[in-house]
């Protein structure tokens, strides 16, 4: 493909990271105020698309807002898809596009009926989606981008292979302890001395450990290096003043605006970590990757053929 057509694909594809980021955060401030079902209904909003004053009540509009933003991003996300089948011939980016739009149709699913049947169970699943959500469109503006293209760009090795994927299963496990312990809400408070605690501290050792370790022994142009080291930093501080700001804050009443940003800002950011690590697993898998994706010249032919033809006709 051309490079301008590529580097559409890409600039669209930015902008639908973008939106599945805020698309965390107003997620995350849903939880955080416990305006999950602040709207009892779904897809409808009290028997309407748009339900008159939403703007004058702090939980309708929390919740009403994510929906909203998370109708636009689907959207966006679909119109990534679209440009992807029509102009890229990229098995790897075409197949990650598509993971993407499935994310999103799964993610609205679990939303709604997360609502719809009152459980916390979707509620975390709805959380643990979202994250993967982002991290695929992490990964497809990563294999758009000009590095990508520029062969052994990043040196592979079986050490370098093992280390980004023991990385990847600690956030990945750092972020399920940190679902439970939002959604779990008063029934885990105070954590003070808990297991729960006790194991999030313990991952948050383990995390920052691999990330020092990987930091010392990557090159310093490596793709997403000098953002891992801050961003570790960040989530550690976040993760202590939100757990400040929270474990004996009573849930009969509205949350503080600390009550609320910190752990919402704490998500957001854990976001943007797994997301980094995520990008940082396909350079180190690139020619491995590059081998599970490479179809038959004639499956290819046949898969751009029907993309073509869906892209035209939608």
């Amino acid at each position: 493909m051309s490079s301008d057509a590529r580097r559409f694909v890409h600039r669209v594809a930015w902008v639908a990271m973008a939106g599945a980021f805020l698309l965390v955060i107003a997620g995350g401030l849903v939880t955080s105020r416990d305006a999950g079902l602040a709207v009892p209904d779904w897809p409808l909003a009290f028997g309407q698309l748009n339900p008159p004053h939403w703007l004058q009540m702090e939980n309708v509009r929390t919740e009403h807002g994510h929906r909203i933003l998370a109708f636009l991003v689907a959207s966006w996300t679909a119109f990534l898809l679209v440009t992807v089948l029509r102009r890229e011939q990229s098995p790897l980016v075409r197949r990650l596009t598509i993971a993407a739009a499935a994310l999103v149709i799964v993610q609205a699913i679990l939303g709604g009926l997360r609502v719809l049947e009152l459980s916390v169970d979707l509620a975390m699943i709805h959380g643990v989606v979202g994250q993967l959500f982002f991290s695929s469109l992490a990964a497809v503006v990563a294999v758009t981008s000009p590095v990508w293209e520029q062969d052994a760009a990043v040196p592979e090795s079986t050490p370098e292979r093992a280390r980004a994927l023991v990385l990847f299963v600690l956030v990945f496990a750092q972020l399920l302890f940190g679902l439970f312990i939002r959604h779990l809400g008063a029934a885990a408070r105070p954590l003070e001395g808990t297991p729960l605690l006790y194991a999030h501290v313990l991952g948050a050792g383990l995390v920052l450990s691999a990330i020092l370790d990987f930091h010392s022994r990557t090159p310093a142009d490596l793709p997403g290096r000098r953002w891992i080291i801050p961003l570790v930093a960040l989530q550690i501080a976040l993760g202590i003043a939100a757990y400040v700001a929270t474990d004996d804050m009573t849930y009969d009443r509205q949350a503080t605006f600390l009550e609320a940003w910190l752990p919402t800002l704490h998500v957001a950011v854990g976001a943007a970590l797994l997301a980094t690590v995520v990008v940082r697993n396909l350079h180190a898998w690139r020619s491995r990757i590059a081998d599970a994706v490479r179809a038959p010249a004639s499956a290819v032919a046949t898969s751009a053929g029907i993309g073509a033809a869906l892209g035209k006709a939608l």
